[in-house]
């Protein structure tokens, strides 16, 4: 922003991107990530012009941080967060609270909740050049009995592609078997808490990258 000053009376802006106004100074805000040079022409009340006054300017992207799926762990196990940062560039990382994580300045801390006590932990980044931030919340939860999540995503991106069931660790032996609405076995393991189902069977597999669990038979048997 340029001060107003005496004897102008005709500001001419062109602001590098095909936009431009004759208005007094002001602050303009550019809404996609370059490279400008605006520049500024101003003119007397006898019409004298100046030559133009130009400024490069270099506007970063506002950062996109996703802070990863909400996790739920067996009692005593641990969660590695997940968080993915765009676009790439040198950033000041925040996780809040800090409590049960390792450590509360990197995007893939590991964090040990006690049982039943959903812990929400907030990530905020920050770019050290534009000083632009972005948050975004995850949630984990030690469960100290089974639960059954209803659905996955096994497309290979890393965040909830197997079918874990939190809970299960506690019964090492347990057999979980599942079958499909006509009755046929699509999946069988034993151990299964180390051996969770990746959505994968000898005779078809998920192409949607998504698995309904809800639409499909469980048998549990936990062998205690």
């Amino acid at each position: 922003m340029i001060h107003r000053l005496p004897g102008i009376s005709t500001w001419i802006w062109n602001f590098g991107n095909g936009n431009g106004t004759q208005v007094p100074p002001f602050n303009y805000a550019y809404n996609t990530a370059g490279n400008y040079s605006p520049s500024l022409v101003v003119h007397d009340a006898q019409g004298c012009g100046s030559a133009a006054a130009t400024q490069n300017v270099s506007i970063k992207a506002a950062p996109v941080v996703n802070a990863g799926h909400d996790q739920f762990i067996s009692v005593g196990a641990s969660a590695q967060l997940n968080a993915v940062v765009t676009p790439v560039s040198a950033y000041n990382i925040l996780w809040t609270p800090t409590i049960y994580l390792t450590s509360a300045s990197t995007l893939s801390p590991v964090s040990t909740p006690p049982a039943d006590n959903p812990v929400t932990y907030t990530i905020t980044v920050t770019d050290q050049n534009s000083l632009c931030s972005a948050s975004d919340q995850v949630v984990i939860t030690a469960v100290s009995q089974i639960y059954i999540p209803t659905a996955f995503t096994p497309n290979h991106d890393g965040r909830n592609d197997l079918w874990t069931i939190p809970g299960l660790a506690l019964y090492p032996e347990a057999l979980v078997t599942v079958y499909n609405r006509w009755g046929e076995k699509v999946y069988e393991s034993k151990d299964y808490y180390h051996n969770p189902w990746n959505g994968k069977n000898r005779a078809c597999c998920s192409r949607l990258g998504f698995m309904c669990i809800s639409s499909s038979w469980i048998i549990l048997k936990l062998n205690s």
